[in-house]
């Protein structure tokens, strides 16, 4: 070894024999290069994962002094800090000596074998960034996946370690940016008070972050990502939508780095390429289906990379594998500006085809009804659907409480003598077509101060005793209950409201809201559940995705992919008439063949929305939290 050797004194009850022998297996391997480059293919990663896994025993059997600080190091916890240390760089100078063998190492003749070596190796890497960084809870769930996912069979393995690998991603980017925000500024007034050059100052957050064992583990999962997306039977680009059409009549494609979950698409659009996959049935991916328009997400960096060179050229998608994957290629020729522009005039973008229909629905002379009031004339398919599970769920499935405020009662408020400016502001601002962004938002803000009168809140009251709701008119308090209520009802005059309806050929004042209200339940999962498979149109299989805590970590597309899994329909309906009876979901889960039900992805979400500890009910299923929830006449339209 070259440097010099210092010899340092043993830490009493740290230097035992068994830390001896620990370090005398690494001392001769550390650093050589040469032991590693002598093996090819699955040797070469098996020798790099045997090289590494020593070092972390030595680290291991440091970890218990290091917990008790100073006194489990006997008062010399720098000296055991160092060692620690220095370890942590031998792991890293590893991992750094291997990688050019790693990515060579793809034509493996035990593909299998490699990939579980390879998942081995991340791990354990993740293992080391654990003993390093201070916050490190999320990497702890990342590793426990990864651990966990060996023990599984093919394919399932592969899917749990490539979820893994998503949220490392994730985790790895927030690491660097956490570098960043605690190290640069100190480095860039320093550099400044002492006269330094920002082109010597600016960078030092970056080379601290490039000298971490992150980013050698970075490099390792990016080697690891197509592996296990061989293993796993999936291809680089996914199709997440499914595309009515065979042709194209607008051909502009759009590629973007994520699609956040919330957004519309834009008119003229026929296809959106993502960097980043979003969830299923998110209310993005939802509309895209809707609209015919082909949302496709690509896993392959250098893939994305390639399109986003092909600007302005002609751009040839194909569906393969049944419709869940996708070709892409460079077409002949270029694209003609005329053709990619987006469809400004309405009665060109909806010739052509059926319109849908819209009903408008008369007030019933109630503010606030009972969900035994409910029918089509009254309220949305939101609350409809409620009234329609009634008698047909199991016993352990628990239908929530509801009322509403029906159609019309947002114009009758509107309409009283107390509001008559408010109503003249709104009048005003929406008869400009097409409204802007900014006018929208006024409207939205001039509605916030609408006023009720005594009769409402009466109403809304013995609605919610008749319908079984708790509300005592104070907890919570009617005025954060009408500022929910006022702003579903302002919902009607956003900006996906007005494109969507001006999209359909629909009159935006032919839209009406009600408001479903129903207590929010502190549910462990959520999901969403389609009754045909909406990427490949199967009619014969649910599409079903899940997330911990609320949806809308799941519709919103929080970041990493739900739980996804598809049903065989003919053999859950086959059981209908037993599940129903069932007793238990665990009893009712039991009767379903192995084959009925087929993973899709393990979930690699980072967050889960729950309800705050004070808001949840003392043994309770239902919360003193009430959920106000738009219901419009425009949902479920046919077309």
């Amino acid at each position: 070894m070259k440097g010099k050797a210092i010899r340092v004194p043993p830490v009493p009850g740290v230097a035992t024999a068994q830390l001896k022998t620990l370090l005398e297996a690494i001392l001769p391997k550390a650093g050589d290069v040469a032991a590693v480059e002598r093996h090819e293919g699955v040797g070469g990663v098996t020798q790099a994962l045997q090289e590494v896994e020593r070092l972390m025993a030595v680290r291991r059997a440091l970890l218990p002094a290091l917990v008790r600080g100073s006194q489990g190091c006997g008062e010399r916890l720098r000296d055991v800090l160092y060692l620690d240390l220095a370890l942590d760089g031998a792991v890293r100078s590893s991992v750094e000596a291997s990688l050019s063998l790693l990515k060579t190492a793809s034509s493996s003749e035990e593909p299998e074998t490699q990939a579980g070596c390879l998942v081995d190796l991340v791990a354990l890497c993740v293992e080391s960034v654990c003993l390093t960084s201070g916050s490190n809870v999320e990497l702890v769930m990342i590793l426990r996946d990864y651990q966990a996912s060996q023990a599984l069979d093919s394919p399932m393995k592969w899917l749990r370690a490539q979820a893994a690998s998503e949220r490392l991603t994730r985790e790895l980017g927030a690491l660097s940016e956490r570098y960043l925000a605690a190290l640069q500024p100190t480095a860039t007034a320093l550099g400044d008070a002492l006269g330094l050059s920002l082109e010597s100052t600016g960078i030092f957050a970056e080379e601290v972050v490039r000298g971490s064992s992150a980013a050698p583990l970075a490099q390792l999962v990016a080697v690891l990502a197509p592996e296990l997306r061989q293993m796993a039977g999936m291809s680089s680009w996914e199709a997440l939508s499914e595309v009515q059409e065979t042709h194209f009549q607008e051909p502009t494609i759009l590629l973007v780095q994520h699609v956040g979950g919330e957004e519309d698409i834009p008119e003229g659009v026929v296809g959106v390429l993502s960097a980043v996959a979003p969830d299923v049935l998110c209310h993005a991916a939802v509309r895209a289906r809707n609209s015919s328009v082909l949302l496709v997400a690509c896993s392959d960096a250098e893939e994305t990379a390639a399109v986003a060179g092909w600007q302005d050229q002609q751009v040839q998608l194909q569906l393969t594998q049944g419709k869940t994957a996708v070709e892409v290629s460079l077409a002949q020729g270029r694209a003609d500006a005329s053709t990619s522009a987006s469809l400004g005039d309405d009665a060109v973008a909806n010739s052509g085809r059926n319109l849908p229909q819209i009903r408008q629905r008369k007030w019933c002379g109630q503010y606030a009804i009972s969900s035994n009031a409910f029918d089509e004339d009254t309220v949305g398919s939101k609350s409809l659907n409620t009234l329609k599970l009634r008698g047909q769920l199991p016993v352990w499935v628990n239908l929530p409480c509801s009322a509403a405020l029906p159609f019309g009662a947002f114009e009758a408020v509107l309409q009283q003598p107390q509001n008559a400016a408010i109503a003249a502001a709104v009048q005003k601002l929406d008869a400009e077509q097409p409204p802007s962004p900014d006018q929208l938002q006024a409207v939205r803000a001039a509605l916030q101060a609408l006023q009720p009168d005594a009769q409402l809140q009466n109403q809304v009251k013995a609605a919610f005793q008749q319908s079984g709701l708790q509300w005592d008119g104070s907890n919570p308090s009617w005025q954060d209950m009408w500022r929910a209520i006022t702003a579903v009802w302002a919902s009607k005059w956003n900006v996906r409201a007005h494109s969507s309806m001006r999209k359909a050929g629909l009159q935006h004042h032919h839209l009406q809201m009600a408001v479903l209200c129903q207590p929010v339940i502190p549910a462990q999962y959520a999901f969403v559940a389609h009754t045909t498979n909406p990427i490949t149109g199967n009619e014969g299989e649910i599409y079903i995705e899940l997330v911990q805590g609320f949806g809308e970590a799941l519709v919103g597309n929080f970041p990493g992919s739900a739980l996804r899994a598809v049903v065989n329909k003919e053999a859950l309906l086959s059981l209908t008439q037993d599940v129903c009876s069932s007793q238990s979901p665990e009893e009712a889960m039991s009767q379903l063949p192995d084959h009925a039900v087929r993973v899709c992805a393990y979930p690699s979400k980072s967050v889960a929305l729950r309800l705050p500890d004070l808001a949840r009910p003392a043994g309770g299923a239902t919360s003193h939290v009430i959920i106000f929830r738009s219901d419009s006449n425009g949902e479920d339209l046919e077309g």
